[in-house]
Formats: structure tokens, sequence, C-alpha cells
């Protein structure tokens, strides 16, 4: 049987080339190093693997794409061939994604930058931090970031809510509500909101101002994806008080332009899309489990829905 050829390039190309080599002799892993040689290699490809590279290309005649990410909302705006599998990585990113979560939520409890301004006026001021112990945190999705973090968070906080399209419990979630249903006018004041949503038609602009209305004081953390935020109703809801505060890791345009008032905005906190960085060993266990699956014609939960989009 002719060796299949699988195609990668970018950022972690060269390492997960070295990888394939070591470990699967049976595939020939073509290392492109600039975008000409990527229209090059690419009809002669069974397979792909890296963030998206393929946009405005002829791509009618792969069998397989491995995302790099876990995101694959950029994949899914490709004409995709029916016979195509798609598959994404996940590692570790949900214990990175975790512990972004969990750093800023801490700040917001113990007030860390108020005492910073404090300890530069020489300012005594008692002010009595929250405690964790009494939060209840809404997740927005319950997929596989999500319950990482729901494990992480569970054994500290009051309680989890999961939000996702079914209103199936899953394990972590104190309880889990569907999407089509939910009433956040029932969300306790001063609560945590944390969206990992995937981008997809329905989750465009999601959070807009009808949601954020009906909160109070309540702690956003957006580490899904940016289009699910109206950024001009963030604002508002931050001035008029439904939000106390914005932990914003993803935007509609990133990076996000200069002129954006997101950057100077005294109740956001902007950071360059990093709480989930892939790392070249995330690749690795996620493509052996991919491609176990794929040899083996079974299904797995690296494997993406595209009717779904995730």
């Amino acid at each position: 049987m002719p060796k299949k050829n699988i195609l990668t390039y970018g950022h972690l190309a060269e390492g997960f080339q070295a990888f394939i080599i070591k470990e699967y002799p049976e595939l020939n892993c073509m290392f492109a190093s600039n975008k000409e040689e990527v229209e090059k290699l690419l009809p002669n490809a069974n397979y792909v693997a890296g963030f998206n590279f393929l946009s405005k290309k002829d791509i009618s005649h792969l069998e397989w794409i491995h995302s790099f990410g876990a995101g694959v909302d950029s994949f899914m705006k490709l004409k995709l061939p029916e016979h195509c599998t798609i598959t994404k990585t996940k590692g570790k990113m949900g214990q990175r994604m975790s512990e972004y979560c969990l750093t800023y939520i801490l700040q917001d409890l113990n007030k860390t930058e108020l005492y910073k301004i404090n300890q530069a006026s020489k300012t005594w001021d008692q002010i009595i931090p929250k405690t964790l112990s009494k939060q209840s945190v809404i997740l927005f999705g319950t997929g596989n970031i999500s319950t990482d973090i729901a494990q992480v968070l569970q054994p500290m906080v009051k309680n989890i809510v999961g939000v996702n399209t079914s209103g199936k419990n899953k394990e972590f979630f104190d309880v889990c509500l569907s999407i089509d249903k939910l009433d956040m006018g029932n969300l306790e004041a001063n609560s945590i909101i944390i969206n990992t949503l995937p981008a997809t038609e329905k989750t465009l602009d999601l959070f807009n101002m009808n949601f954020f209305s009906q909160l109070e004081n309540v702690l956003f953390i957006n580490i899904g994806r940016g289009n699910s935020v109206n950024e001009d109703d963030l604002i508002k809801a931050l001035d008029q008080k439904y939000l106390r505060q914005a932990i914003l890791d993803v935007f509609k345009t990133e990076p996000l332009p200069q002129d954006s008032p997101l950057w100077e905005h005294p109740k956001c906190i902007v950071t360059p899309h990093i709480s989930g960085i892939t790392l070249l060993e995330d690749v690795k266990q996620s493509f052996k489990l991919a491609y176990e699956a794929i040899k083996t014609g079974e299904g797995n939960k690296l494997m993406v829905d595209t009717e779904k989009g995730y």
C-alpha cells in the first residue's frame, strides 16, 4: 500500500514533521516552509495538519484535516469535501484555560488591583476580599474545555451551572440547562460567567445588551470565540454595572485594533488570545488519538461534527 501524504505548514509544523517521521513511518510528511511550497505540495496531499492555511485553495481531494487548534471555526468557512474528516487538538489546553480563569477570578475576588493602588499611596484600607466558596459559576458550553474548567473549579465554588444545546447533565456540573430555555434573570447577582462556546451562526452576538441587561454585577470571562460578544453592548453593560469586570482573551478582530475602546476601559482586562495556547505536546497527543480513529474508522471526541461546526 502506498504511503499517505500529510502536508503541514506554519507554527509547530517543523516539530510535527519530526514527530511523524519518528512515530509514523507509514506516513510521508511534507513540510512547507512558505506559501509557495503549500501551493506546490497541496495537490499531492491526502491529509493536512496545522492551523488553517487552506483558504481559497482547492481541497476537494483531501481525506482528513487535523487542526492544531481546539477551535475549528476557520475550517468551517472552507468548502469542505463530503468525504473529508476534520479532527481537532485538545491536549492540556483545558488545564491551562482553567488556570487562566482561576487567575482572574481570584484577582477579582481578592481586590489585588485595589491593594496595588493603595500600596502606591501607602493607604491602609482593610477591604474584605470575597470568598470563592460562595461564588456561583455559569459556564456557556459543556465540551472538553469547559468540562476541564468545571472539574478544577467544582471543589472550590458554591455551584457550577453548564449551558449547552441539549440541557443534558454532564459530570462536574451541578446542573446543565438548555440555552434555548435559559432565563438569565434567575442568575444570582455577583456571579461569574465563563464563555467557552465555539464560533457558529447560533453564537454570533449571543452576549448582547438583551443578555447583559438581565445581569447584576457579574464577572464575565470570554475564552471561547470573539464572535459571540457584541463588543459595543459589552462596554455599555460595564458602564451600566450589569458587569463588574470583563476578562477578554478573544475578539471579533484579532489582533484587537488599537482604536478599540476595550484597551482603555477601566473594567476590562485584555489578553492576546493566550489562555489556551497550543503546544507541540498537545498536537502529538491529539494526533495519536485522531489517527487511530481514522485508521479504524471509529469515531472519537476529537472528530468535528461539520453540521454543528464543532
